[in-house]
């Protein structure tokens, strides 16, 4: 196997590893640590802020906090990727306007205690093998393993679903990115060997099973994010909310695909929200779709379904890039790959592939060889099965 799918370390690894980092920095074990997974969206692509389906799996790539709680209301934080302690007292979590990445914890701290929660000070050590920027929501699982750590050092509980709203609410008023409750709900409620099946409007979930015990999810990272991300982003999600109010729907999920045909010929639709239209319903249909496959373990289908997904987000959505459209036609050429497609929100990122375990690492060097050549770089290629939520370890 390629050195590029090998497992980076495991979270059993990881929790070993972190305290006894926690304690060569602060000088004694540390009484807690959290674990929150990376997220990877499988299928049911730029359909959440349109009340939509989606269908994310939690990945074999974590971020890890160490925790002990101070007699005091001063919290220090200290992380392997980065130089230097991070140092704040409690009172400053609500004024203070830092754009360093302690304000995905201040956010966090805040919401907690604004919601009722004790919080205390602490001492925290963090480590992470998500990679950052690639799309697999490093930023929401830096927001839940907060939660998760200081839930367990106070010895309080909190239901899952109402933690990740809490992130999400952390991301929106502290990191300023008005994120769908997708990542958060993703990392902190996916059950082991299963997707997460999440409706987006009523807030909603079940676990879907990936009966395939033969097939991996590939996660390909481009390692490239273009700039024009943000501004296309902001196009796409005001003409879908535009073709909503046209069509007389709170979302564009309402509109089933039975209706599709006669529903772009509306005259009140111009040519961006019929692309629009067509990509939200299309998309819904094939996440309900892929979900039944799965559990069925027709990867043929589900594959099937993933590359029209790629060909909808390129063609009609055109979130997708030249870089993500060279990985998805490169996998999905190649034996034992059934499916592959760009996931996140485009323009850069990675793409995801299901694969036949027996051929991964064959296929990952194929990609890897034929993207160097092409854009001079190598992609970030491992492997993951579905796992599970984050999970709080007493040390």
């Amino acid at each position: 196997m390629t050195d590029s799918l090998k497992t980076t370390r495991t979270a059993e690894i990881l929790v070993n590893g972190i305290a006894e980092q926690f304690e060569r920095q602060w000088g004694q074990a540390p009484s807690h640590v959290a674990v929150a997974p990376g997220r990877v969206n499988v299928i049911g692509e730029h359909v959440d802020y349109n009340g939509g389906w989606v269908l994310p799996a939690a990945i074999e790539r974590y971020m890890v906090m160490a925790v002990r709680p101070r007699e005091d209301d001063v919290a220090r934080v200290a992380d392997a990727n980065f130089a230097g302690v991070i140092e704040f007292t409690l009172n400053e979590i609500e004024r203070d306007s830092t754009k360093d990445w302690s304000r995905y914890i201040r956010g966090v701290l805040a919401g907690l205690r604004n919601a009722g929660y004790k919080v205390t000070g602490f001492d925290a050590y963090m480590d992470s093998t998500i990679p950052v920027g690639a799309g697999l929501s490093s930023s929401a699982a830096f927001e839940a393993v907060t939660g998760l750590a200081v839930l367990g050092m106070t010895g309080q509980e909190m239901d899952r679903f109402e933690l990740a709203k809490l992130c999400q609410t952390a991301e929106h008023e502290y990191a300023g990115v008005p994120c769908g409750i997708m990542d958060q709900a993703a990392v902190l409620n996916c059950g082991e060997g299963n997707l997460l099946f999440l409706d987006c409007e009523s807030e909603t979930f079940q676990q879907a099973p990936f009966d395939a015990p033969e097939w991996r999810l590939m996660i390909i990272n481009s390692g490239v994010a273009h700039e024009l991300a943000d501004g296309e982003y902001g196009k796409r999600r005001a003409a879908c909310h535009k073709a909503a109010e046209v069509l007389g729907v709170k979302n564009l999920r309402h509109i089933s695909i039975n209706d599709l045909d006669g529903t772009l010929a509306n005259e009140g639709l111009d040519e961006e929200m019929v692309r629009c239209v067509r990509h939200n319903v299309t998309e819904n249909d094939r996440t309900h779709k892929t979900v039944q496959a799965l559990a069925e373990g027709k990867i043929s289908k589900a594959g099937k379904l993933l590359n029209q997904s790629h060909d909808s987000l390129r063609d009609d959505y055109r979130v997708s890039c030249e870089e993500l459209d060279y990985i998805a036609a490169t996998a999905q050429q190649l034996e034992g790959v059934a499916g592959c497609r760009m996931t996140g929100g485009g323009f850069g990122g990675s793409c995801i592939a299901l694969v036949h375990k027996d051929v991964a690492a064959s296929v990952g060097g194929s990609i890897t060889i034929a993207y160097q050549a092409k854009f001079g770089n190598r992609p970030g290629v491992f492997l993951t099965a579905a796992g599970r939520g984050g999970w709080v370890e007493t040390t």
